[in-house]
């Protein structure tokens, strides 16, 4: 559990992808629940914020039946795009969008080289990464946060990233996480040129490869958005707007649309529990809890 202090006191605590429960044992939800809302209350907790892992709907539904309720943002992503490794690498190719196999062949035929990066690659990466904020007008991790992550996952084997050059040039770059049965595309760079090299394309590609290599079941594109997820899974048409989306360059890969827990917030004042939607003092908190929300995910 991490959090973040409130101006007037108290805190926001937040459970991003969590608790990881070794079983849907209700039994076991309920301990894992009750240690969560003691170390709040040990901590002076307002608020208590959690989006359970994707696996763990049924205890998503738990946290609804005792007392939370949506919150007013997320904390990771809670609708993706998840391709089955078990398929052989032909299949995987067959069922993606044609435009984006043309665009992994080309890749290499113009030029462009997928390597595996290290520690000493950090410093291109987060240029990437700020380049791609600059671009999209986006705020990023700071670099010391990015470096600890490296530290700490990179132990277990946790962390790998891939960069995608032009004669020997960072292009773009991409780091994944690695978890149990399944690789996640975390965070990504790219530097705005040679998109008709189609160097991000080329950069996925390597990583599911090295993935499905490595023993992994599933590779997850890291998210993608709710409402355009709902329109795939209802066969519904793509809007034009979306149809130049990250969320439609990722559906081109051809996996399956996946939707996960959304989430969930817990107030300790029961009253606000209650009524939090119907007061201008609720209103206040929320504008309040959702800008702290949104510190916390930068």
């Amino acid at each position: 559990m991490l959090y973040r202090p409130l101006p007037l006191g108290g805190a926001v605590a937040y459970v991003p992808l969590g608790p990881v429960l070794a079983s849907e044992d209700p039994e076991v939800a309920e301990l894992a629940l009750t240690h969560l809302h003691r170390i709040a209350r040990e901590q002076n907790v307002s608020y208590l914020a959690v989006q359970a892992p994707r696996w763990s709907k049924s205890f998503a539904h738990k946290l609804r039946n005792l007392g939370f309720s949506l919150a007013f943002r997320d904390l990771a992503p809670n609708a993706s795009v998840v391709l089955d490794l078990s398929n052989s690498l032909e299949s995987i190719l067959s069922k993606m969008r044609k435009t984006t196999r043309y665009d992994i062949r080309a890749a290499e035929r113009k030029g462009i080289a997928v390597r595996e990066g290290g520690p000493e690659d950090l410093d291109a990466f987060y240029k990437l990464l700020l380049a791609t904020s600059r671009r999209q007008a986006f705020s990023t991790l700071k670099k010391d946060y990015l470096v600890e992550v490296w530290r700490v996952f990179s132990r277990g084997e946790h962390i790998k990233m891939f960069v995608a050059e032009f004669e020997g040039k960072p292009v773009s770059a991409a780091l994944m996480m690695a978890f149990g049965d399944t690789v996640t595309y975390w965070k990504g760079g790219w530097s705005g040129m040679h998109a008709g090299r189609y160097p991000n394309e080329a950069l996925q590609w390597a990583a599911i490869q090295w993935a499905k290599a490595h023993g992994h079941r599933y590779y997850d594109f890291g998210g993608i958005n709710r409402a355009v997820a709902k329109s795939v899974l209802a066969r519904e048409p793509m809007t034009k707007s979306n149809g130049h989306s990250v969320s439609f360059y990722k559906l081109g890969f051809g996996g399956q649309v996946e939707l996960f827990p959304e989430a969930l917030l817990y107030a300790y004042n029961p009253m606000f529990r209650r009524i939090r939607s119907a007061m201008f003092r609720t209103q206040w908190e929320q504008d309040l809890v959702r800008n702290i929300l949104d510190r916390i995910r930068k």
